[in-house]
């Protein structure tokens, strides 16, 4: 199917015209989608989608294991085990994964949902437990007992989902695929579209396993420090969003 390629979807050479159809119908083209999912996620996850539409599994049941495995992700983080932190780097990446599936899905069986806006919304912020678990594993590393950074990241996402419960719950009527100001910059250039990347989850899991061997082989403690980095990275970032957004709205 031409006008799949012609759209600059996330093909690959071992195409089907079934797969090309089903891409033009269900994915987005590359303005839309970030590096990750583009160059990686996209390419196989429409296989996955292909295979699931003809199975009773729901759009909804894609993203109740998409939240697990982020959940997963965060725990993973707080144990500050190098092995486990490689574990995390799968984990992430199946969570990613299965957010590009249900939408795709949906799209395909022509399937929605509030609940699927209500997941949506949850899977998004679960970052914030996500990023508590970054915090936490920098506390295992100095010696933290792994029951009580357990405890502690289990409360973190109690506090955070019983805030966001209620809030996705209300947000299911005012749901909008608009940008913020950040996001419409990571859009604005090739240059700053890469700065996003290495900025974000997904560049965050895409180089913790160079950093983590790098540390296993070396003996030199680079995990820390990368881990530091980023969520001073994310704290600016997280100022940066907060005064465009509020110059924005004045």
């Amino acid at each position: 199917m031409k006008n799949a390629t012609a759209k600059k979807l996330p093909t690959l050479p071992v195409d089907s015209e079934r797969i090309l159809e089903y891409r033009s119908i269900c994915q987005k083209s590359r303005q839309y989608e970030e590096i990750w999912s583009w160059y990686v996620l996209r390419r196989i996850s429409i296989y996955i989608t292909a295979v699931l539409s003809r199975t009773r599994i729901t759009p909804n049941g894609i993203s109740w294991f998409g939240l697990l495995f982020f959940i997963l992700t965060g725990w993973l983080m707080a144990t500050g085990d190098p092995m486990l932190l490689l574990a995390a780097v799968v984990t992430y990446n199946l969570g990613y994964l299965c957010d590009c599936v249900d939408g795709e899905l949906a799209r395909l069986t022509k399937v929605t949902s509030n609940l699927g806006v209500f997941l949506d919304t949850l899977i998004r912020a679960i970052s914030i437990p996500m990023l508590v678990g970054f915090a936490l594993g920098l506390y295992r590393m100095a010696g933290w007992g792994l029951a009580g950074v357990t405890v502690l990241y289990l409360a973190a996402l109690i506090a955070t989902l019983a805030l966001l419960v209620p809030l996705a719950y209300n947000y299911i009527h005012l749901k909008s695929d608009e940008n913020d100001p950040v996001s419409d910059m990571r859009t604005s250039s090739a240059k700053m579209e890469w700065i996003a990347f290495f900025t974000g989850m997904p560049g965050f899991f895409a180089l913790l396993p160079i950093t983590v061997v790098l540390e296993l082989l070396s003996g030199f403690p680079a995990t820390g420090p990368f881990i530091i980095g980023f969520l001073t990275v994310t704290a600016l970032k997280t100022l940066l969003r907060l005064y465009l957004t509020t110059s924005k709205l004045s």
